[in-house]
C-alpha cells in the first residue's frame, strides 16, 4: 500500500510550526524608529537615575546630567564643572553618551529636546528631588516618525 498524502496530524503540525515562525518574524518587521527612540529613552533614564543616586550617596559632590546642545547625547558631570564629563569608574573614559556611537549605536538617528529645564542641566538635591528651577522637565526623543517622552519628577 503506497501512501501519497499527508495525514491530518502531520498537516496540523506543519501549520503550527509555520504559525510559530510567523509570530517570531512579524514583530521584527515593525518600526525600527520606535525601537531606537525607546532604547535612547531607556539609556537616558538609566543615566538620570545614576546621577540621582550618586548625588544622594555623595551630597557634597552632586552629579548633574547635561544635555548636549546638538540634541544628540548627554554627559554626567560634577555640578561645579558641568562642561567636563566625570570619569566612568575603572575604565577612566568620560561619562558621555553620543547617540549613534559606542553604547549609543542602537539609537542612531534619535534627536533629543528638553522642555522646562533651564540651561539643559538636570540636578538633584541631597534627598533626590529636583534642584533649582527645573519644574517637571520633559525629554522628547524623536527618530523619524516615532517619538518617546520621558518625564522627570
Amino acid at each position: 500500500m503506497n501512501r501519497r498524502a499527508f495525514s491530518l496530524p502531520e498537516l496540523i503540525l506543519v501549520l503550527l510550526i509555520l504559525a510559530f515562525a510567523g509570530m517570531l518574524i512579524i514583530p521584527s518587521a515593525g518600526s525600527n524608529a520606535t525601537a531606537k527612540a525607546d532604547a535612547a529613552a531607556r539609556m537616558l533614564r538609566s543615566d538620570i537615575e545614576f546621577a540621582q543616586v550618586q548625588t544622594i550617596a555623595n551630597p557634597q559632590n552632586p552629579v548633574v546630567l547635561v544635555l548636549a546642545d546638538a540634541g544628540d547625547g548627554w554627559w554626567l558631570a560634577d555640578s561645579d564643572d558641568p562642561d567636563t564629563p566625570i570619569d566612568r569608574g575603572e575604565s577612566g573614559e568620560p561619562y558621555r553618551m553620543t547617540l549613534g556611537e559606542g553604547r549609543g549605536a542602537v539609537a542612531a538617528g534619535v534627536d533629543i529636546e528638553v522642555q522646562q529645564l533651564p540651561g539643559r542641566i538636570l540636578q538633584f538635591d541631597t534627598l533626590g528631588g529636583l534642584e533649582g528651577l527645573a519644574i517637571d522637565p520633559r525629554y522628547h526623543l524623536r527618530c523619524e516618525d516615532a517619538q518617546v517622552q520621558l518625564n522627570v519628577r
